[in-house]
């Protein structure tokens, strides 16, 4: 049963009005001060993955990716944005804020649907201001639309509960499964919401019951069905939505999983590292040198789950302290530092409220949701998500997708207890202030040290931000800002004589380089000393290197590349072929493809076989990679 609390005169449409404008309002002022932020034109590791497969897709290379490994919903809207207004990033951000604008109002909607005007309003308001939102909303990550279409799902869902119409279960169901190809967590949704469906209607003849569960999974199979059939048909494996998701388990289901960090021993940290990783080790434990990518998914869940059921102690601990970050006020970043992105808008640095505030409140407001069945099944859902979230690994923007529904009942937990105040009734606020307090004070504590910020890794991401636009003085600047923070840092170390070579101050860059192995011997480090060596034509000593990098990492790309350039240089094709594949066969950065592909051709094309060498040079020109290095 809604709980009674008194209603404001002002109309709903009006109400919705203000609370989008203050939304879109805040959201917009916070995009013009991130347009002097170094990252807004040069997206970095999951928005530049984003990126790059938008640019395909406005390109007219739709289904290229086929079998996904992410779910395509978000890249297939920011390609439509990039093919209707350019290649341009303001836009895309732009469209970001106006969805988050939206969904504040669909906030709003449902907490005046599950309390009150007044709920909705504070619910609303409390999202448009609240931080998490602002920085989600600006970037180009799935997130925001996440959010969007649960949101809608659970507004129709509520519709369906109050009128009972095909309408609403078969528009429940089409959110739902965009919900489920933009974030495939999502799909726990669909047994969820059939047997609300079928438990919702206890007097209704079974018959009738199925027939709307059937409409809300046909609604949701509208969307699911032809991402898979694009996967079976253009990417010929049996892939549902997206294959990432055996990595994303044992990442977070491994004896040395914090529980929170999308890496693991013996994978890159870097996302085209990590990502060629899993596919080269799934590969060599399976004894194959081709697997389909649901079986090297299916090779990584079963990674997972052995850790699950050959050490279930270790595994329930590592869960506990999954439920713990779920709950803690902490923002764990994934993407890039929120700490570091703070500093370059000051909106985003305004303590209005935080997540711990948000949480606490919202478990006194579900507490006394009492017998409110629409909020029972919000509640439901809620859980369920956040199960998907402590399955795999927790961090900030898996989490926020759950925090619209907890500002709403925080929304009404505040609302009720203002209201018991104005009636006098003391004893509710007073043990509400006692729970929440000691809620906010536990959300806060720190047990598994998580709280600490690494700057160094700031200033790294940073530099490596100001290489790709070319100011190198700006980013070995960032390196030592690292460096001082951590002076071991053999990433910044490496990085910084990168800059070096690139600058073509080559002296700086070995004797950087040259310092790195002292300290720990790298495949960076030890190919680009290889690399000095060929430009003083000591073809000797770089062979020494680069075989050196190759049996310090054999799954690792880059040294095979420039084995292969070795081989060209001193005449010895056959040889060059054989290592230039090898670089193919380890799933080389596609910065890296051109080059490749650049040299194969003309490795060819001394051998005398024009048709591969053409192959190759008009693959070189499609890929548009970066050439790293082509010795002239």
């Amino acid at each position: 049963m809604k709980q009674k609390i008194k209603q404001t005169g002002i109309n709903p449409v009006l109400l919705a009005g203000i609370v989008f404008l203050a939304a879109f309002s805040v959201r917009f002022v916070n995009l013009q001060i991130i347009k002097n932020n170094p990252y807004f034109s040069h997206p970095t590791m999951d928005e530049k993955y984003h990126d790059e497969w938008a640019r395909e897709v406005a390109d007219g290379r739709v289904l290229d990716k086929a079998p996904f490994y992410r779910a395509p919903a978000y890249s297939l809207v920011l390609g439509l944005t990039y093919a209707v207004f350019g290649r341009g990033y303001f836009m895309p951000r732009l469209l970001g804020i106006i969805i988050g604008s939206l969904s504040c109002v669909l906030i709003f909607l449902i907490g005046m649907e599950l309390f009150s005007r007044q709920v909705g309003v504070l619910a609303g308001l409390l999202a448009g201001f609240y931080s998490m939102f602002l920085y989600y909303d600006s970037m180009l990550l799935t997130v925001y639309l996440e959010i969007f279409f649960y949101l809608l799902t659970v507004f129709w869902l509520l519709k369906w509960i109050k009128e009972k119409s095909t309408r609403a279960v078969f528009l429940t169901g089409v959110f739902c499964g965009l919900a489920s190809i933009t974030r495939p967590n999502f799909i726990v949704f669909i047994p969820c919401v059939a047997l609300i469906i079928l438990l919702a209607l206890p007097k209704t003849p079974i018959k009738s019951r199925l027939h709307q569960a059937l409409l809300f999974i046909a609604g949701s199979m509208i969307l699911i069905l032809p991402v898979m059939l694009v996967n079976i048909i253009k990417g010929g494996d049996f892939v549902v939505i997206a294959w990432n998701g055996g990595i994303n388990f044992f990442l977070g289901n491994n004896p040395d999983s914090n529980g929170w960090s999308a890496t693991a021993p013996g994978l890159e940290s870097t996302w085209w590292g990590g990502y060629n990783d899993a596919i080269v080790i799934a590969r060599q434990a399976l004894g194959k040198q081709h697997l389909l990518p649901s079986e090297i998914s299916n090779y990584w869940y079963l990674r997972g789950m052995n850790f699950v059921f050959g050490k279930p102690l270790e595994w329930l601990g590592l869960m506990v302290k999954k439920i713990y970050l779920l709950l803690n006020a902490f923002e764990l970043s994934n993407n890039q530092s929120i700490v570091g992105f703070k500093e370059f808008s000051w909106l985003l640095r305004i303590p209005v409220i935080n997540y711990a505030m948000i949480l606490a409140f919202s478990i006194w407001g579900i507490i006394k949701s009492g017998k409110n069945r629409k909020a029972a099944v919000v509640v439901m859902l809620l859980c369920a998500y956040a199960l998907t979230i402590v399955i795999f690994f927790v961090c900030a923007r898996y989490r926020v997708v759950i925090v619209p529904f907890l500002i709403i009942f925080a929304s009404y937990a505040v609302t009720r207890l203002i209201q018991k105040i104005k009636e006098r009734k003391y004893k509710e606020p007073v043990y509400a202030v006692l729970l929440i307090s000691c809620l906010v004070v536990f959300f806060n504590t720190d047990f598994y040290g998580t709280h600490k910020v690494d700057h160094s890794k700031i200033h790294i991401s940073l530099g490596n931000r100001y290489v790709e636009s070319a100011e190198y003085t700006k980013a070995i600047a960032e390196y030592l800002k690292a460096l001082k923070y951590n002076p071991g840092n053999i990433e910044a170390i490496n990085a910084a004589g990168n800059s070096y070579f690139l600058m073509k101050e080559y002296g700086k860059a070995e004797f950087i380089y040259q310092s790195s192995i002292r300290r720990e011997r790298t495949v960076d480090a030890l190919c680009k000393l290889g690399l000095l060596k060929i430009r003083r034509n000591d073809l000797d000593s770089a062979k020494v290197y680069f075989n050196e990098a190759i049996s310090l990492k054999p799954n690792h790309p880059e040294p095979y590349y420039y084995m292969g350039l070795y081989y060209k240089l001193i005449k010895q094709p056959a040889k060059a072929i054989e290592y230039l594949d090898s670089a193919l066969m380890n799933n080389p950065d596609p910065q890296y493809l051109s080059s490749i592909y650049y040299i194969l051709g003309k490795t060819y094309q001394d051998i005398g076989d024009n048709e591969k060498s053409a192959m190759f040079l008009k693959k070189s020109e499609e890929v548009k990679g970066i050439r790293k290095l082509v010795l002239e």
